[in-house]
């Protein structure tokens, strides 16, 4: 059989080498339209500061046994006859399929103002879009878009020394992501950093002098720059699916059953693309995540071959560079849980992230989310370290359903060069039970 895969991002990657891997005499094939197969685009920011090149963030080899064909643009789908069209280096050529993998991530969103085809105007995405930005860059930059990737190119380049001004239209950082308080514990971050940090500040244009920029308009100021970096969102990349004629939702992704299959029997669709159910609330969402790509595509490759396993839902752990700080969160806020008129409460707690006898200790902030019987819906870490041990350890309590006090029963593993011997979320969970139970 020929699988076909259309995109080798995350999802595409895991897809491709799960089919592989299960399934010897399979016959898989990527259609990727950048000259790479691999890149890895989380690492941009470092790459915009100097800490990594760019080869260091590009892998040239696909997993053995499967081709990758670079520079394939995929022009269209015929679901009817399973055969995919697309170009390749200004030649138009064909694949039939028996079974078809869509994995086309997301596209970058821009907004509608002026000035967006200046000089010194550039984004984050992709190899290409660094290399752009890397050729133009000057020394007083403003990042337009309070999103993970604003955070980080803003931390980033103020370490190189440059004038960073941030954007973000939104009353906070990361808006829907997280909730207010640990969005400001990273505006204080980036502003110890000498970030100028902007909320509620919309791009209202961008000006030029001999086509080059010279300023920003900002909500009712205006700020001087010759760099503008916009990272202002992205949608799923489904124009393709949609074409072919397969069901996109609500989210604009391709809308999926719990076993990565599409409208079309004989396709499937995993990764940023895909339109998924949220584990918590049950509503249909999209990700933008790699390891929740990964997990998809896993699925999905497994799936494609006939051994079916269930996707539950998205939980959506994170983790974002704030300088030498690290923010991380799953599952749902406190705002969304609030807007969704969902009965909940909110525990937070800021403990060391060492013992108080240990040199360079720091504040570790916990941000909970519970419903009304202490069960976790979501959290929010804010630390130099152990940040990804908490969102993980609060990953698997909600997918297994558990309790904030179900934590206290579990003993943790402790050094003092590493952690304290009580966990802030032990005695978060002591905290709480105790006070239920003395009311």
């Amino acid at each position: 059989m020929r699988f076909l895969v259309i995109g080798y991002g995350t999802a595409g990657q895991t897809a491709a080498s799960t089919i592989r891997k299960l399934s010897r005499e399979a016959e898989v094939i990527v259609l990727e339209r950048h000259r790479y197969p691999i890149y890895h685009p989380c690492s941009l920011p470092m790459v915009l500061s100097g800490r990594l090149d760019l080869d260091d963030v590009v892998e040239r080899r696909p997993w053995p046994g499967v081709e990758v064909r670079t520079e394939s643009n995929v022009i269209s789908v015929n679901l009817d006859r399973k055969k995919v069209t697309y170009e390749r280096r200004g030649d138009l050529e064909s694949l039939d399929f028996d079974k078809l993998i869509i994995s086309t991530g997301l596209k970058p969103t821009f907004p509608q103002v002026e000035g967006l085809d200046l000089e010194g105007v550039g984004t984050v995405w992709d190899v290409e879009s660094v290399e752009h930005l890397l050729g133009i860059m000057g020394d007083k930059i403003v990042v337009v878009g309070g999103s993970a990737t604003g955070i980080e190119v803003s931390a980033e380049l103020a370490h190189t020394g440059k004038d960073v001004t941030l954007l973000e239209m939104e009353d906070q950082l990361m808006p829907g992501k997280i909730d207010p308080p640990i969005a400001s514990l990273a505006a204080k971050t980036l502003s110890s950093l000498e970030v100028k940090v902007r909320v509620k500040t919309p791009l209202r244009s961008i000006i030029g002098r001999s086509g080059r920029v010279s300023e920003v308009i900002g909500g009712n100021a205006r700020y001087e720059a010759d760099t503008v970096i916009v990272v202002t969102g992205a949608r799923p990349n489904s124009t393709l699916a949609e074409k072919a004629g397969l069901k996109v939702g609500v989210t604009g992704g391709v809308v999926v059953d719990e076993y990565f299959y599409t409208s079309s029997k004989q396709v499937l669709a995993a990764g940023d693309v895909a339109e998924v159910k949220d584990f918590i609330t049950g509503r249909p969402t999209t990700t933008g995540l790699a390891s929740t790509a990964m997990v998809q595509g896993k699925i999905a490759g497994q799936n494609c071959i006939g051994r079916f396993t269930r996707y539950e839902g998205a939980v959506s752990p994170f983790i974002v560079s704030v300088g030498k700080y690290l923010l991380g969160g799953v599952g749902l806020t406190a705002s969304l849980a609030e807007r969704l008129g969902i009965t909940h409460a909110t525990f937070r707690i800021a403990a060391s992230d060492l013992p108080r006898y240990m040199e360079g200790r720091d504040r570790l902030v916990l941000w909970l989310v519970t419903d009304s019987m202490g069960r976790i819906l979501g959290g929010q870490v804010f630390g130099k370290r152990g940040v990804r041990d908490r969102v993980a350890m609060l990953t698997l309590a909600i997918v297994n359903r558990m309790r904030l006090q179900d934590l206290r029963k579990i003993p943790l593993p402790y050094n003092p060069e590493v952690c304290d011997v009580a966990d802030p979320l032990a005695m978060l969970s002591d905290a709480i039970f105790l006070r239920r139970s003395v009311t």
